[in-house]
Formats: C-alpha cells, sequence, structure tokens
C-alpha cells in the first residue's frame, strides 16, 4: 500500500469550478467536521475582507512579582530560561544578588554507571551580579516571547532599575544592559563562579580591565572551556580584583552599563570525536577555545547595544514571528505563577494554552542552531553536575519529539543542528551496521563494507554505543523520518539530493540486509518496542512500520531525483513484505506479532505507544486507510490516560489529533497543562520536579496537529478541534508540500482559510464544503479548482501566490451510530446485526475489513432500519474482520465516525468487540457472544 497522492484522473467526472458568487446561508448549530454541538452564534455565510492578520495579536509572556528562589528548586521551577545554540542562560532575577546559571552542551564528564543519574553534562557556570539591594517595591520580571527578550524591574530608594537580557545567536553572546533612572546610582559587582570543581573538573576565574576570564578542564573527555565576560559601563567607576582565584569586577556610580558573555569548548564536530575509542584522545587534535571566544566577544563589543539587540531580534523574529495562534484569550491580569496554578479553571485558561504552544517554538529557537549541538533531554539547560539520564539525546521518541515542532510550526531550518551531529557520528554507525550485519544475517554482508547505517538508542557529543536491547533498529528508521520531513514541509530539490535521499537511502540499504524471511515477510530479528519488558523478540511493529516509512520515502525520493541507485529495485521487491500492520482479536494494532488480544505481552498502559509511529509522526496510518485509522483508535483508548509522563501525554495529544478526536487531543494538553508544567513553563517529567524539554517542544507540535494536518498529503485545517476552542485564528502553520497556512473561525466554523504555496504545485484541500466556498488570490482573482465531492478541491497553484478561501457553507455533521453488536450467528455465511441509530441519519451504511485489510469494503447500503442480516459465502473461510457501520444524512452526506465490532471464526468462546467513537472519552464496550469468561 502506498500513501495517497491524487493523480488527475482520480477527479475524472468532477466539475471544474470557477466560485464567483456567495452560497446559500445556512445557521450554525455546530461544529462543522468534529460533530461538536454549539449555540447558534453566527450565519453560515461569513464574508471576510482582508487577509488574516500576520504576526501575534497580543503580548504572550511569563511575568512574575518575585525572584525565583536562589537554589535548585528555584532553577527547575521559577527561573526564566534563554538560549542561542551556544549556550542555554536560566536568569533567576534576583534584586541582592542577581544569579544566572550557563550551561553549554559539551561540557561533558564521564557516564559511567545507571540509574536516573551518572555524570555526563556538567554546569558550566554560575555567574553573579550583586548589587545589595534588599529593600525593593513594584518589582517585575518577565520574558516577552515575541521578542526573545527577558527583564527585571523594581524600584529601590526613589530609583528604578531595570535590566534587559538577550542571548544572540548571530553575534554568538549573551548581552545583558543594567540601567537606573538617576544618573550615578548604578553600583554592581560581576563575580562569576566555576561550580562542582574538583575530581575530574580544575579552573580558575581571573579578572583583568574591563574582562574576566573563566577556564578551565573536564578531565575525563580533555574538554578545554572558558566563558569570557566584558563590563562595558556610562559613567562612573570600574575596578577588577582577584582573590584567592575569584576574579570580580565592581561598577561604581555608574549611570548605565553593559555586560556581555561569550563562552565555548575545544569541541568541534568531527567524525573522530566519534571514531577515537581513548576518551581522553578525542579533542586532542582540536584547539583551545581561548581564541575563538575572545573573537565572539571583541566582534560583539566593536557593536553598540542597540546592534546587538537588533541583530538577535531579527534572527529571532523571523523564526518566531511567522506562526501565531489566537484563542481569543484575554491578557490575564495575573501572574505566569498564578495562571499556572489556576488552570484549567482560570478565566485565563485559554491564555496559558496559546503560551504553552510558543513556548514550546521558543525553547526550540534557543536550543537548535545550526553549527551547536542539538537540544538533549533538557535542551539546554542543566543546573546540575549529575542531570537527570546524564542530558543525552534519547533516539527512541526524546530526540524525534525535539523536532516534531520544526516543520508543522514553521522552523525547518532549525534541523539543521541535529544535521550536523548527525554527520558527525554516522561514520561510527556504518562501522556498527556492518557489525550487525555480520552478527545477524551474515549472508547478506557486503564485504566491501557498504551496509549503510544502522540508528542508535542514546548518544551523547562523544560517544554513539553499540545496539541496547532497549529500542529495536527502528530507531534509525525513525532518524531517516525526520530527514524526510525536513524535505516533505520545504520541496527544497537540492536539500533532497544533497542532505536527505543519502541518509534515507543508506538507511534502507542497512534494513534490506538486516530483515530476514519469516514465512514470507521480512521481519527484524533481533526486535525491541521501545522500553517494553519483552525484548529480542521478531518483528515489533516499531521496527516493521518505522522500516516501511523509510523505504516508502527512500522510493519516493529516489523517484522524485531520477535515481537508479543499486539497492533500489531491492527495496521495490522488500516494500510489500514489511508487513507493518497487525490487526489483533480485540481490533487494536498489535504491538508485538505474538499479541492476540490487546494488553496479553507488554505494559498495556505504557508510556510508549509504539506501535502507532505509523500514526504518529509517521504517515503510514491516515484517512485513506481506514480500517486501520480505527484499530488506531482501540489502541490509543486501551492504552489509557494512566500515564503521568510529560512527554507521554504531549505524543497523546497529536497521536489524537491525528484520528481526527480533538475532545480527546484535548484532555491531554489539559492533562500537560494542569499536571506537569511548571511555574516557569518547564515540563516536570514525571515529579520531583524533574525537569524533561520533550514535552515543551511535543506539545506545540501536538496543538499544531490539532489545527492542521498533511500526512497523506492533502491540506487538512482545524481537524481536530475541540468545544473549548470555538473561536480563534492561527497564522503561518506549514504543511507537507510547503503550504503555509492560516485560518480563522466563529462558533467551530471556519470563515476563512489562506493557503500560501511557497514552492508551486497542486495543493489538494480538504474541509467539510470547501467545494462550495468562494476561492480566490490573495489579490481577489477568481480561482479554478477541481472537486473531489464537497470536501476536498484540488488547485493548481503559483509559487509565492496565496490562495483565500471564503464563504465557506456550514457542514451540519450527521452524527455517527454507535453499540453496533453481532446479535448471533444462524448459519455459517449469516452473521445478525443491530445498532443504535441517530437522529439525523436517514440510512445507514455496513462495511468490513478482512484480517489486517487498511481500508474497508461496502457490504450494504440504503439500509433504513437498525438491525441487518449479512449474508456472505466467504464467511467461513474468513477467520476475522472489522465490520463498520456509518450513518448517512439525507443530502448524502456520511458520518465522519462509526461504530465497529469485531468478528472471529471458529473459536470456543467467540468474542465481539466494539468501538465507539461517538462518545466523550471514548470507550472501547466489549460484549462477549454465546458464551461468558
Amino acid at each position: 500500500m502506498t500513501l495517497w497522492t491524487p493523480s488527475q484522473n482520480e477527479f475524472s467526472g468532477e466539475m471544474m469550478f470557477v466560485r464567483k458568487s456567495m452560497t446559500a446561508a445556512f445557521a450554525v448549530f455546530t461544529l462543522a467536521w468534529t460533530g461538536i454541538a454549539f449555540a447558534p452564534e453566527l450565519s453560515a455565510v461569513e464574508s471576510s475582507s482582508g487577509l488574516i492578520a500576520e504576526g501575534p495579536g497580543k503580548d504572550l509572556r511569563l511575568w512574575y512579582d518575585a525572584p525565583a528562589p536562589d537554589s535548585n528548586a528555584g532553577w527547575v521551577d521559577r527561573s526564566i530560561p534563554m538560549g542561542n545554540g551556544y549556550m542555554g542562560a536560566n536568569v533567576f532575577g534576583g534584586t541582592a544578588s542577581e544569579r544566572i546559571q550557563i550551561t553549554e552542551n559539551s561540557l561533558y564528564d564521564s557516564t559511567e554507571g545507571r540509574g536516573l543519574r551518572h555524570g555526563g553534562l556538567n554546569n558550566f557556570a554560575e555567574v553573579f551580579l550583586d548589587f545589595g539591594h534588599n529593600n525593593v517595591s513594584n518589582y517585575e520580571r518577565e520574558l516577552n516571547l515575541s521578542e526573545g527578550v527577558s527583564h527585571v524591574r523594581y524600584q529601590q530608594d526613589g530609583v528604578e532599575y531595570s535590566r534587559e537580557y538577550f542571548t544572540s545567536y548571530p553575534d554568538k553572546v549573551m548581552a545583558i544592559r543594567l540601567s537606573a533612572s538617576k544618573a550615578g546610582t548604578l553600583s554592581f559587582t560581576l563575580r562569576p563562579t566555576i561550580p562542582f570543581l574538583g575530581s575530574g573538573k580544575s579552573g580558575s576565574v581571573v579578572a583583568k580591565d574591563d574582562t574576566i576570564t573563566l577556564s578551565g578542564v573536564m578531565s575525563y573527555f580533555n574538554v578545554k572551556y572558558e566563558g569570557q565576560f566584558k563590563v562595558i559601563p556610562a559613567g562612573g567607576t570600574m575596578k577588577a580584583a582577584n582573590t584567592k582565584s575569584q576574579g570580580t569586577i565592581t561598577v561604581s556610580d555608574a549611570d548605565s552599563a553593559v555586560i556581555l558573555l561569550a563562552v565555548g569548548t575545544n569541541y568541534q564536530f568531527d567524525p573522530k570525536v566519534f571514531l577515537t575509542t581513548e576518551n581522553a584522545d578525542k579533542l586532542s587534535s582540536f584547539p583551545h577555545p581561548h581564541a575563538k571566544v575572545t573573537r565572539y566577544l571583541g566582534d560583539a563589543a566593536a557593536k553598540s547595544y542597540q546592534q546587538l539587540l537588533a541583530n538577535h531580534q531579527a534572527d529571532y523574529t523571523k523564526l518566531y514571528g511567522r506562526v501565531s495562534l489566537d484563542l481569543s484569550a484575554a491578557e490575564p491580569t495575573i501572574c505566569t505563577d498564578e495562571l499556572i496554578d489556576s488552570y484549567p479553571d482560570g478565566e485565563s485558561s485559554r491564555y496559558l494554552e496559546e503560551l504553552a504552544f510558543q513556548f514550546g517554538r521558543y525553547l526550540l529557537i534557543c536550543s537548535s542552531r545550526a553549527g551547536t549541538l542539538p537540544p538533549h533531554l533538557q535542551g539546554i539547560w542543566n543546573v546540575y553536575s549529575d542531570p537527570p539520564w546524564a542530558s543525552q539525546y534519547l533516539h527512541d521518541t526524546n530526540l524525534q519529539m525535539a523536532y516534531a515542532p520544526a516543520f508543522c510550526a514553521n522552523m525547518p531550518e532549525l534541523f539543521e543542528c541535529y544535521l550536523g551531529y548527525f554527520n558527525a557520528f554516522v561514520p561510527r554507525q556504518r562501522l556498527h551496521a556492518t557489525q550487525y550485519i555480520k552478527e545477524f544475517n551474515p549472508s547478506q554482508l557486503d564485504p566491501g563494507g557498504d551496509n549503510g547505517w544502522a540508528g542508535p538508542f542514546w548518544t551523547n557529543p562523544y560517544n554513539v554505543p553499540g545496539r541496547s536491547i532497549v529500542a529495536g533498529f527502528g530507531t534509525g528508521s525513525w532518524i531517516a523520518q525526520m530527514f524526510w520531513d525536513y524535505y516533505d514541509y520545504t520541496r527544497d530539490p537540492s536539500l533532497l539530493a544533497d542532505k536527505v535521499y543519502p541518509v534515507m537511502y543508506d538507511q534502507a540499504n542497512f534494513v534490506s540486509r538486516f530483515v530476514k524471511d519469516v514465512d514470507g515477510i521480512l521481519l527484524a530479528n533481533p526486535s525491541s518496542s521501545p522500553e517494553q519488558k519483552l525484548r529480542n523478540t521478531v518483528g515489533t511493529t516499531f521496527d516493521q512500520q518505522m522500516f516501511y516509512e523509510n523505504h516508502h520515502n527512500t522510493l519516493t525520493a529516489a523517484e522524485i531525483l531520477g535515481r537508479s541507485d543499486s539497492r533500489l529495485s531491492t527495496l521495490k521487491t522488500q516494500l510489500p513484505l514489511l508487513d507493518p500492520i497487525q490487526i489483533g482479536k480485540s481490533g487494536q494494532i498489535k504491538e508485538f506479532r505474538q499479541e492476540q488480544y490487546y494488553g496479553e505481552i507488554g505494559d498495556p498502559a505504557h508510556r510508549h505507544t509504539s506501535m502507532l509511529l505509523g500514526l504518529y509522526p509517521g504517515q503510514l496510518i491516515n484517512d485513506t486507510t481506514p480500517a486501520w485509522l480505527d484499530a488506531a483508535k482501540v489502541s490509543l483508548t486501551k492504552r489509557t490516560n494512566k500515564s503521568n509522563i510529560g512527554w507521554s501525554r504531549a505524543e497523546r495529544i497529536a497521536m489524537w489529533a491525528r484520528v481526527h478526536d480533538g475532545e480527546e487531543a484535548y484532555s491531554f494538553y489539559e492533562a500537560l497543562l494542569g499536571g506537569n508544567y511548571l511555574h516557569n513553563l518547564f515540563n516536570d517529567h514525571r515529579g520531583g520536579p524533574l525537569f524533561q524539554a520533550d514535552a515543551n517542544y511535543g506539545a506545540t507540535a501536538g496543538v499544531a496537529e490539532m489545527l492542521l494536518q498533511s500526512q497523506d498529503h492533502v491540506v487538512a485545517p482545524l481537524t481536530a478541534m475541540p468545544a473549548a476552542w470555538s473561536q480563534g485564528s492561527y497564522q503561518g502553520l506549514l504543511a507537507r508540500g510547503n503550504f503555509e497556512v492560516s485560518a480563522q473561525w466563529t462558533g467551530g466554523h471556519a470563515s476563512q482559510l489562506e493557503v500560501l504555496s511557497k514552492s508551486g504545485g497542486d495543493l489538494d484541500l480538504r474541509y467539510p464544503n470547501v467545494a462550495q466556498a468562494m476561492i480566490k488570490t490573495a489579490e481577489g482573482q477568481a480561482v479554478d479548482f477541481v472537486a473531489k465531492g464537497s470536501d476536498q478541491v484540488r488547485i493548481k497553484t503559483t509559487k509565492g501566490q496565496t490562495y483565500v478561501v471564503t464563504d465557506i457553507p456550514v457542514c451540519i455533521p450527521v452524527i455517527a451510530p454507535t453499540n453496533l453488536k453481532i446479535n448471533k450467528e444462524s448459519a455459517i455465511d449469516e452473521i445478525q446485526l443491530s445498532w443504535t441509530g441517530t437522529a439525523n441519519a436517514a440510512s445507514y451504511k455496513l462495511y468490513r475489513a478482512v484480517g489486517n485489510a487498511p481500508d474497508y469494503e461496502l457490504i450494504a447500503s440504503d439500509i433504513t432500519v437498525t438491525d441487518f442480516v449479512y449474508k456472505s459465502a466467504d464467511l467461513e473461510q474468513v477467520d476475522q474482520m472489522t465490520i463498520k457501520v456509518t450513518a448517512v444524512h439525507a443530502d448524502g452526506r456520511e458520518s465522519n465516525q462509526g461504530a465497529t465490532v469485531i468478528r472471529l471464526l471458529d473459536r470456543p468462546r467467540r468474542q465481539a468487540l466494539q468501538y465507539d467513537d461517538t462518545d466523550s472519552p471514548c470507550r472501547l464496550r466489549e460484549s462477549e457472544i454465546n458464551n461468558t469468561r
């Protein structure tokens, strides 16, 4: 089976439309597309003039009326995070003494040992600014997300003091401006320190003239590190001092001052780091960082503060300003810690939902920039000597979750950061690939070493260890999926040819040699589903789905590029044999091949939902595979919402969105914000608190999936909208095909959609009744389109043109039937069915999907009653089938959802399982036929 990309002949017999007049009006009673009821709020035809407003419509900021406590607890819960890829910074906002904690992602120690904390990333510096202000009033500190700038303001002795902080990627520095409302009243001491000196870490802090140099060595990997701090006062006096290896600079009676900070180590992206076996020699050929840090600081100091700020904001807003989300929330009058504590019942809960969405984008901009190390489990922020899980990179969901919003939330160039890191470690993975083929499938070994590359489980800046049984080799194909997404969202052919295709092809090369023939299909052996207890098995769904996705994407890319590489014919032969989906007897997508009923193997409420990666973030399960989509709902429902793990909740937002259940998706967003987000919006992984950044990134991606989907290469806005978001707008989300999409809705109904075609090509657009809408260019020219039914159109777009859709007739969804049952089987070729009907159904349709089939086949239509006898001569040959009933309105519109039941043949205790997704929350009901358990 292949992902659906409609061709022109699929539209044969359809009419060409040029919409030039308004459509007839209907009253709005329901949320189009999702079936949620509302009171009437507007006419069905809502004319809109002009384009949806660009940019954020309100200030989105975190703000507080007190400093963060000067403790590790204050760091994780209250400090303000900042970063520019080169460093992470946490600002506490103290008045007697300001504390700024600095992280640099290559400052690594040994990771030997086990458990939650066993070395790894180390705290780079603790920086203090001593003011001695102990009697302050009107205190406020904030992080303005729209600007990427933090502020502290307060009054002391009739003087208003203010500080402004930003971390600049283009100038590679952190800049701090200190000012006072009265001339000659600014005095402070700058006091940087090196934390955790002792065994394995040495260093000193030396002040000279206007600069303090902090430098030393982490001995395990022989990491040489350096930070430089330059003080530039206006007025007053400045004095450098060195006491007991502690350098300080004191400024007295100044009008204002600027402090610049640059950091670095001798780490470089180079394969020799991963290929060198002696830890102390990995960086031996790289120069001391003094020269580059001096250059960073000197170049920045040659510019004015305003130039530095302008450079930073031009770079930051170019990324951040592409996307806005407005859920019609008012700006709160309470500070952010109170906002968090009052969620979800506070008056400003929608504001927090907007804020959290953009906060995830902010964190990724801070932590993933080209030429720097990618975000680890804690992003780019770490205050410890032994951070959770050593602040490493885990490739069985956490790393991939970090990059999920890069694409859908319109920041694709941020993936360049990971690409640089990948290119450094992949030569080691090529050696591992040859080792694994020799070990597990030696007959397929290429003696010349052309065996591709194997995916890792965990990595850090210095090591990519060998195979872990915790996760299968599907991690490599999941990494390759990110590369495909980088192309698919940008459609840059040179990117595909130079950076994406080689990675995908070499991963597929490895997989093609690794899989083994088992009864006519090709399976991973050994195979593990991430972090489940059953390991070293055969053909887990995780591995098979990931292998399938990458084989498919590699073949697609090869066709686009006109490639004829030697392994492509093998990949084409193997693709249909990879068997990515198995449907179990509970109607679920199996996680393990030997699983029959859901929950027989492994933890049924496990944090990982690895058997559904073809649903999200993959493309395998989509609207063109409705039987698989229904099975995915069963698996999601049975997985439950019991896990309190932050990233797991974030992943479920997106998965429930992909099955078009906005209420369930929203329930996980609520659980995440209310149960995991700390007072500075850091995600508390599982209590402690224990910070992990993956859920912050993942929540943003999940919300984006609620607002826009394109996994089947059809641009589908507003596909999983909850009742709580009855009115709002967004601007600038990115869809596959490099289409930038904006939407505005009221009463749950889209009043305007806009699509900017950034690469040209065919736009397939899906929204209820879109074929009856007015479609024009931004300049007002009518647009030709081809309709496929009433809910989908195709437009041949021009690169750079924006297409505006208005006057969309309201769709009144058909309520789905429920409670489908097998009453009895009176003969081997006859099944008696019944279900609960719905008020606005004129008739019903019955479908079946046999075994693992991705799609349903129609078995009966125009059924006007709520029972039916299904007869078919092949029933005695069909071991398992899913039967589904849907409702049809008098106008021919079919319900988006339906009720399903599993029919099993010749079992002593025949069981019917029924999934009813019209209720919220969804439930799985079980009824047993002819016997009891």
